[in-house]
């Protein structure tokens, strides 16, 4: 018998369990005939440490082939103290229970649909469960949800009410680029009065009242309705957006990082990086385009000619930053310059191999060896442990730099970030590769001088402005770096010119472009091109 159709999907009815309220749940199933040869796993993990073993409570498998197509049913505490389900009218065929599982009060309870013959997984679905409703506010309460705030500008065009904007990623998390804007154009919509929804494979479980499981997207959108799709890495079911029929969709490219520039600490990502730059010349099927920068534009129009495609499709270029209307106002922070003779370079982002931090160490130990006193602070999430690692061997072993010159803070909160950006004296990427760069942009706002490798996107970003370099030769860097900071007239000059640069960027970051691509879908053919 022929495996069910991947699409098929057995879905968790609710947004959460809570287990003082009964833990009471459902689960929907495809059609019986159509899951003959499907089998049901329930997984439970810690919610905080979702990993086997010390993070899994167990798992309960159920043959699904003769079960009506909703099945309800409960978690409850085993005579252990331990998480359960017990599902009305199904007992389960297999079972594992971890006897060292933790004693945990959240959790997250996975329904898995997988083939009987291949065991291949046809669908997921997932769902927090707490164990009280103080519990799950509190867990809710961690991630912004406020829709009318901040206030955004409204659109100059009336757009359909009727027609409903399906905002699609294939992550969405808050304080990540991609994310970021998905919630900053879902709130600017909302605002102006029309039905936005958001769409993910994957996103905190904390956000799954407000970001829909991508599975969900065929069957919502209709076919006066548009897509905004954002594409930055590898997505398997691009197609199936390609092929859903709507109104109009849209793509927006992200940039890719090149594999090579990840290979050796990251060779999973490199991976994943080389089969989405494959993919580029499928965004030639989307009605409009749109790229973060003219960069990033370039990289898809390069991709559809080398494909044989024609690029003909205008690729409008917009910001990946939509600001509320009081962030409009406000060009820059103005603040006075650092004088303490103690030089604090900054970096934010991912600490990632393609950032090059390597490279900001060896300027900072080269600085030491002008101004002893001379620092660098760090801020970004450390993700990939072999690339850390070296980072770690780079500074001890190969530089000698002491613990007090690198100040490696991770992943901050956005009021640690400002004061980062506060005590900073510089702004330094040695990054090679950039999609647009708005961490310097965010220096910039706070009347940082930028100094720069400068990659395409960045000596975009930067205009006539900040200081750019484009070999890594460290005396000469750190020379450089010493006499622009030893110099007020030097520093207030490029301070204007990046204040001016600031003025201009924040004036195209009012939403308008992702405005008038929506708009662009309520106008005639002929009209709008």
């Amino acid at each position: 018998m022929a495996d069910p159709p991947a699409g098929l999907i057995a879905r968790i009815g609710e947004t959460e369990i809570v287990i003082e309220c009964g833990g009471r749940f459902s689960i929907r199933l495809p059609e019986a005939r159509a899951v003959a040869s499907a089998f049901l796993v329930i997984d439970i993990y810690a919610l905080d440490n979702a990993v086997h073993p010390e993070g899994h409570i167990g798992w309960w498998r159920y043959e699904i082939a003769e079960s009506p197509q909703c099945l309800t049913g409960f978690l409850s505490r085993d005579l252990d103290g331990r998480i359960a389900p017990e599902i009305n009218g199904a007992a389960p065929a297999d079972e594992w229970r971890n006897p060292l599982a933790p004693d945990v009060r959240r959790m997250e309870l996975i329904v898995v649909l997988r083939s009987s013959i291949t065991n291949a997984i046809l669908s997921k679905d997932r769902v927090p469960v707490l164990s009280t409703v103080e519990e799950l506010m509190e867990f809710r309460a961690r991630t912004v949800r406020e829709l009318q705030n901040p206030r955004y500008r409204r659109p100059a065009h009336k757009l359909s009410a009727c027609r409903k904007v399906h905002i699609v990623s294939k992550s969405m998390f808050e304080r990540d680029a991609v994310g970021n804007l998905c919630f900053q154009l879902y709130k600017m919509l909302f605002q102006a009065g029309l039905q936005a929804r958001l769409f993910a494979d994957d996103f905190d479980l904390a956000m799954n009242d407000v970001i829909n499981q991508r599975f969900l997207l065929s069957d919502s959108v209709g076919a006066e309705d548009s897509i905004v799709y954002f594409f930055s890495i590898f997505d398997e079911r691009l197609e199936d957006v390609i092929s859903l029929a709507c109104g109009c969709r849209i793509a927006y490219y992200h940039g890719i990082t090149p594999p090579q520039l990840l290979q050796v600490f990251d060779p999973e990502v490199a991976a994943q990086s080389g089969k989405a730059i494959r993919q580029l010349p499928l965004l030639r099927s989307f009605d409009r385009l749109a790229a973060n920068s003219r960069a990033s534009a370039d990289e898809l129009s390069a991709a559809f000619s080398d494909a044989g495609l024609p690029a003909s499709t205008e690729i409008a270029v917009i910001a990946p930053k939509i600001l509320s209307e009081a962030e409009l106002q406000v060009t820059s922070t103005s603040r006075e310059l650092k004088a303490d003779g103690k030089p604090n370079l900054l970096f934010v982002g991912r600490v990632k191999s393609h950032k090059r931090i390597e490279d900001l160490l060896s300027l900072i130990a080269t600085l030491r060896s002008l101004n002893p006193e001379a620092r660098c602070t760090i801020v970004g999430a450390a993700d990939t442990p072999a690339y850390r690692d070296y980072l770690r061997w780079v500074q001890t072993k190969q530089l000698g730099l002491p613990e007090e010159a690198v100040d490696w803070r991770g992943a901050v909160s956005d009021k640690a970030l400002t004061r980062a950006y506060s005590e900073a004296t510089v702004y330094v990427s040695m990054s090679e590769h950039e999609g647009f760069g708005l961490p310097i942009l965010e220096a910039m706002m706070h009347d940082i001088p930028v100094f720069c490798f400068g990659v395409p996107a960045v000596r975009e970003l930067l205009g006539v402005s900040g200081a750019v370099f484009t070999k890594k030769v460290f005396p000469e860097l750190a020379s450089r770096l010493q006499d622009l900071l030893g110099s007020p007239a030097a520093l207030a000059d490029q301070l204007n010119l990046q204040r001016e640069r600031v003025r201009q960027l924040i004036e195209s970051m009012d939403g308008s472009g992702f405005l008038r691509l929506l708009e662009a879908g309520d106008l005639p053919p002929d009209v709008s091109g």
